[in-house]
């Protein structure tokens, strides 16, 4: 602790020699939220002001004169019988014959009376909606021109003795449940919730970020990091101490944003106007004031959070400008996420507070709405805390290899050079896997979606051709060895029973795993459901190839060829006590998962993937995953196909919801036959090494 308390004092002292920290830090945070809050009410207020004093002209002309004096007289009464204040003063005006011209520059909205042929008089308004005099009055002239017809229906009525009761033969009667507080506070806190809760997260994201940067990528842009590395003290100890400093100043900027975000609040109620308060049903200073102490724990926590974010990417990066343009996605990200909030049908439940950033959006939304939530409050923080020491862990096991923190990085996007300056047997680096699966999500998203509108099942197609050309283009262009890289190989048979036995283990916890998830997220299962159906209506055989031969060919050599194999390559040349495998089958999997695109299919996928790239790595063979992925898509088709049938024989299949006892059945069995599976496989590499 001695040396980490000394490290984290040095890291501070560098941190605060950039001036810029300190204007984020602190000038942000204390006069963002003043300029925001307390400005917008004054300029607001202003424009009321201006409004109320200005004189906006409404101009009548008629057919004759006595119609329009007619109507004008009858308006300024109107006007002047309002019983709520109109914001607006308004001047009635006979456009007499020969000034209509000059009577047209004036007027704001103009009124043409014309008499019809069954004695009903014809009112038409003409004004400028760019204007916003102009439509100001418009809203005003429209109120009174309803109030007077109203005004003579009752003598209409009154006239032949008849009661309103015939304008209105049925009548109905909604009761609201909610107070008008309630009602207030919900409809506040939806529309000025998730704006405060957007501002908070990006404000103590600011404050992380260049902290982050200086002391990751400014460190080697000053050539500090080599003597760091030489002093004794453990990687860990650095990088925790690193953390420390940058989360100090991330929980500051979070402390002084809610007492800035707070003293503008109340400065704004008590301050402005003595009477805001009373036009603020349901606005309770006490109920907010109770949770302010929580919130204040869970954005630190958030603040952490971020902290963990910025410097995992800026860890890559070797300059200062770099590391910029690193965090840059990171920001957009954040904000996005922090957005959620203000769409008024998301709200804080037990599904939505799993969501890092997002339930800190919906909690300060959850505060101002008056629905406050303890519970689901703790569980935020909870999440957040245990999304950071998952990242720190990541950001630790980074720093234990020197070859990554002076890497290039993802810099070394070699794909660039001229073919015929790179060597035979490159190696695909990060900067040319990054690129290669970010230019295939594009083509999917943008080509693969516009075949499956155009082309409906067969648009499946296209997207496995895609999946297929795009990494052979890149490994052809880089002149890999395709057989190396690809693990063209004959298979390990010694290590295929171990592969069967892993297979049908991660197969039962994924149908545990997608059990659990379908109970929360029951929207993305419909969506699923429809998008399933069509496959269901094309013939078998056409089915299976386009929906299992081509994945089980082209998923695996993109991700377990492509991205596995050069990761594999990359990682376990620059790590030790071969964790790059272990983090090259971590990656691959989860980018697996996530081109999947389906909250539902997230996790269960990503381990799947993950058990077909530790089958390759195992069998030395990327033929076996293949078998196993076109198995494993075929059955999930002809389940698709023949429900009725499948269901007799194993009705937990085709099961919409399973039980919690089939769930523990499947996780338990899931898991032991994993277990023996990677027992097997590992235990006749040891006889293997051994003979």
């Amino acid at each position: 602790m001695k040396k980490i308390k000394t490290l984290v004092r040095k890291e501070i002292l560098d941190i605060l020699r950039d001036k810029k920290t300190l204007v984020i830090m602190v000038l942000i945070p204390v006069l963002l939220y003043p300029l925001i809050i307390i400005g917008t009410t004054l300029v607001f207020s202003m424009m009321m002001d201006t409004q109320e004093t200005e004189v906006y002209t409404v101009c009548c002309q008629a057919e004759y004169e006595g119609l329009a004096d007619k109507w004008t007289g009858k308006l300024t009464e109107l006007y002047e019988e309002m019983e709520e204040e109109p914001g607006v003063s308004i001047e009635f005006l006979t456009v007499v014959p020969g000034i209509e011209e000059q009577a047209e520059s004036l007027a704001d909205v103009w009124l043409k009376i014309e008499k019809e042929t069954d004695g009903r008089e014809q009112v038409t308004l003409s004004y400028d909606s760019s204007d916003q005099k102009s439509r100001y009055a418009e809203e005003t002239v429209e109120y009174l021109l309803e109030n007077y017809r109203e005004e003579l229906v009752t003598e209409k009525l009154d006239e032949e003795g008849l009661g309103e009761e015939i304008l209105y033969p049925i009548t109905y009667l909604a009761l609201d449940q909610a107070s008008v507080s309630e009602s207030f506070a919900e409809d506040f806190g939806s529309s000025i919730g998730g704006s405060l809760g957007m501002m908070l997260i990006i404000t103590i994201l600011l404050g992380a970020v260049y902290p982050a940067i200086d002391a990751t990528a400014g460190e080697k842009e000053r050539g500090t990091l080599e003597t760091l590395l030489t002093l004794p003290v453990t990687n860990f100890q650095m990088i925790f101490s690193k953390y420390l400093s940058v989360a100090l100043f991330a929980c500051v900027t979070a402390v002084l944003s809610v007492l800035s975000l707070g003293g503008s609040v109340l400065f704004l109620l008590f301050g402005v106007s003595s009477d805001m308060m009373g036009e603020l049903p349901g606005i309770y200073l006490a109920d907010i004031v109770s949770a302010i102490p929580v919130l204040l724990l869970v954005l630190v926590v958030t603040a952490l959070l971020t902290s963990a974010l910025c410097m995992i990417f800026c860890v890559f990066a070797r300059s200062f400008k770099e590391a910029n343009n690193y965090v840059t996605p990171v920001m957009l990200v954040v904000m996005f996420a922090s957005m959620t909030a203000m769409v008024p049908s998301v709200i804080l439940d037990y599904r939505t507070v799993l969501i890092p950033i997002v339930n800190v959006s919906l909690l300060v939304k959850q505060i101002l709405s008056g629905q406050f939530d303890m519970v689901l409050a703790g569980i935020a923080a909870v999440v957040n805390l245990g999304y950071s020491v998952l990242i720190i862990w990541v950001l630790a096991k980074m720093y234990d290899s020197e070859n990554i923190l002076f890497s290039d990085g993802f810099r070394s996007f070699r794909i660039f050079q001229k073919r015929s300056d790179i060597r035979k047997g490159t190696i695909p680096a990060a900067g040319d896997l990054v690129l290669g699966i970010t230019v295939l999500f594009l083509l999917l998203l943008y080509v693969g979606s516009a075949a499956s509108v155009r082309l409906g099942f067969w648009g499946t197609a296209v997207s496995q051709l895609l999946i297929l050309l795009v990494p052979l283009a890149v490994v052809w262009y880089m002149k890999s060895d395709v057989k190396e890289l690809f693990s063209l190989k004959k298979p390990c048979w010694s290590m295929l029973p171990g592969s069967l036995f892993l297979y049908l283990g991660t197969y039962c916890l994924v149908l545990g795993l997608a059990g659990i998830l379908t109970a929360l997220f029951p929207e993305s299962t419909e969506n699923l459901e429809n998008t399933f159906s069509v496959l269901a209506e094309q013939p078998l055989l056409v089915m299976l190839f386009v929906t299992a031969v081509m994945p089980a060919v082209g998923e695996e050599i993109l991700f377990r060829g492509f991205l596995f194999g050069s990761l594999c390559k990359n990682l376990g040349r620059k790590t030790k006590n071969g964790h790059g495998t272990l983090w090259a089958l971590l990656i691959s999997a989860l980018v697996f998962g996530a081109f999947h695109m389906s909250i539902v299919k997230l996790l269960p996928t990503a381990l799947l993937g993950a058990a077909f790239a530790w089958i390759v790595y195992r069998t030395g063979s990327i033929y076996v995953s293949m078998f196993l992925h076109f198995l494993n898509n075929a059955v999930s088709m002809v389940i698709l196909k023949y429900p009725e049938q499948i269901s007799r024989w194993v009705p937990v299949l085709t099961k919409e919801k399973l039980s919690a006892a089939e769930l523990g059945v499947l996780l338990t069995g899931g898991a032991i036959l994993s277990g023996i599976g990677i027992f097997l496989m590992r235990n006749r590499q040891k006889r293997t090494k051994t003979g």
